[in-house]
């Protein structure tokens, strides 16, 4: 599964007790995910194109919104008067109601093909997260059943992503075979719901599924754009769509959980921060004595050296529906921005792969006209795997200062074993214990964990951790003379 190992512990599940949770696990999860997105064959004739999908939706629930008003004389209160006043005023819905699937022909289509191709081969993972989260919007927007709307009349809801969690990719992504996109609503709450999303790539006349992800859309009242808005209840039927509805409802409570838990909130646990200090203890010169002496081990380098940015100026050409630069559009450049970081950082002559997206979070909408600094970094590694930290910042052009709008985790494998990355900092330490987490909890995901052993290697730090961190070094085993701990207490330099 993984690579041997040489300094790292190994994370291989061979010969471990608990492997068989594991496979189980990833054998529960795969069919989980076969239901999220059903294959219909292999006939692609009967699937619209997914840009006409997307146009008609627009069409339909967001064009009208300003030419109803335009054309009746109507305004941001007409809106308001169609927005329903209570989740109990709309009738229920099913997860069926709300699936949907559509074509990006990329395999039929020669000028759809430039536009996915990637330099370096395969498909732009970066587009395709971008269609996808519009797809997501799309699943919505056919959920919600407002009676007080018109069928052909505009629309009292703006939906929009809060969030994207767990894109999981199972298969290389080719870019001569179509694409089909799938998805359906799995939990809704009172103003948002969480949508999963499958994509399927034609295989020798077979659907095969490359990667799923799950967003979580919040809807808005399309007048003012701020308030939130109700939707649908949901009414689940079979025991499948049960199993569905729990693990989203538990996929909220992970979230909040995650965010109780976050370093910027809570300390490291004691095991975690122990952790650090052998980490920083190894790279400690101790022939110097003083702490500001830093030494690399071997075939590693600092954090701080693991970094890449750019900008970019939010122009007109980047906006959404609503006058805001569109979200798809920030995650397509932090991935790519993520993956020529891992790239560079890594030096190797082929490419990396990316193999999950986690945590993908939309703080503030971008306005036109705004500066946009995003800031890549390398914040874990371990064997061949790479984790890197991507956010999306705005400038605030009076207080010179940026403000964070996006944050997102990226997971890449490369063919061969990769650096180790060393904090230095305290903050780096922070970035290099959550990077660590969102890498066990992608494992998990893929089934190469079993459910739950994410956060026990997190609490126990028994794994996924240097080798030379542990070991004691002769240097300072001399240094550290129990006879001579006075005398170093009056030398030392800080």
């Amino acid at each position: 599964m993984f690579s041997k190992v040489t300094k790292i512990r190994s994370t291989s599940i061979k010969h471990k007790p608990w492997m068989m949770k594991s496979v189980l696990y990833k054998s529960w999860n795969n069919s989980f995910r076969t239901l999220l997105t059903p294959s219909a064959g292999s006939n692609t004739s009967s699937l619209k194109p997914f840009t006409v999908v997307l146009e008609e939706t627009q069409k339909q629930h967001i064009s009208k919104q300003n030419n109803g008003v335009k054309h009746k004389g109507q305004c941001r209160e007409f809106l308001s008067a169609l927005l329903p006043p209570s989740q109990e005023s709309l009738p229920p819905r099913t997860m069926e109601d709300s699936f949907i699937q559509a074509l990006i022909p990329i395999g039929s289509n020669p000028d759809v093909r430039l536009q996915y191709t990637s330099h370096i081969g395969g498909a732009r993972l970066g587009r395709l997260v971008q269609d996808m989260d519009n797809f997501a919007a799309v699943v919505v927007y056919k959920y919600i059943d407002n009676p007080l709307q018109e069928p052909e009349g505009p629309s009292a809801y703006a939906v929009v992503t809060a969030r994207m969690d767990h894109l999981h990719i199972r298969e290389d992504i080719k870019n001569d075979a179509d694409i089909k996109l799938v998805g359906h609503v799995t939990w809704v709450g009172a103003s948002s719901a969480e949508v999963g999303v499958g994509m399927e790539q034609m295989d020798d006349g077979v659907w095969k599924k490359v990667c799923e992800a799950k967003f979580v859309m919040v809807a808005r009242d399309a007048a003012t754009g701020t308030k939130s808005a109700p939707i649908n209840p949901l009414v689940v039927k079979s025991e499948d769509e049960k199993i569905l509805f729990k693990l989203g409802k538990e996929n909220i409570a992970s979230r909040a959980k995650a965010d109780q838990d976050s370093l910027f909130k809570e300390p490291p646990s004691t095991i975690e921060s122990n952790l650090i200090h052998d980490m920083f203890l190894s790279t400690v010169d101790h022939k110097v004595r003083s702490f500001a002496a830093r030494v690399k081990p071997e075939n590693s380098t600092w954090m701080t050296d693991s970094k890449l940015k750019s900008v970019m100026m939010c122009e007109p050409e980047h906006k959404n529906d609503y006058n805001k630069i569109f979200g798809g559009l920030i995650m397509e450049k932090c991935i790519d921005l993520a993956f020529t970081n891992t790239w560079v950082f890594t030096g190797a002559a082929q490419v990396p792969v990316c193999t999950h997206i986690d945590d993908v979070i939309f703080l503030k909408a971008v306005e036109i006209g705004d500066l946009l600094y995003f800031h890549s970094q390398v914040v874990f590694t371990h064997e061949t795997l790479v984790q890197a930290r991507v956010s999306a910042e705005v400038l605030d052009r009076e207080t010179k200062r940026l403000k964070l709008t996006s944050v997102l985790q990226v997971t890449f494998k490369l063919p061969s074993e990769v650096p180790h990355v060393i904090p230095q900092s305290y903050h780096e330490a922070m970035a290099y214990l959550t990077g660590r987490r969102h890498f066990l909890i992608g494992l998990e995901n893929e089934g190469l964990l079993a459910k739950g052993m994410a956060e026990k290697e997190i609490i126990e730090v028994s794994k996924y951790t240097p080798l030379w961190t542990l070991k004691k070094l002769e240097t300072e085993e001399q240094v550290f003379n129990k006879n001579n701990v006075q005398d170093m207490l009056e030398e030392d330099t800080f």
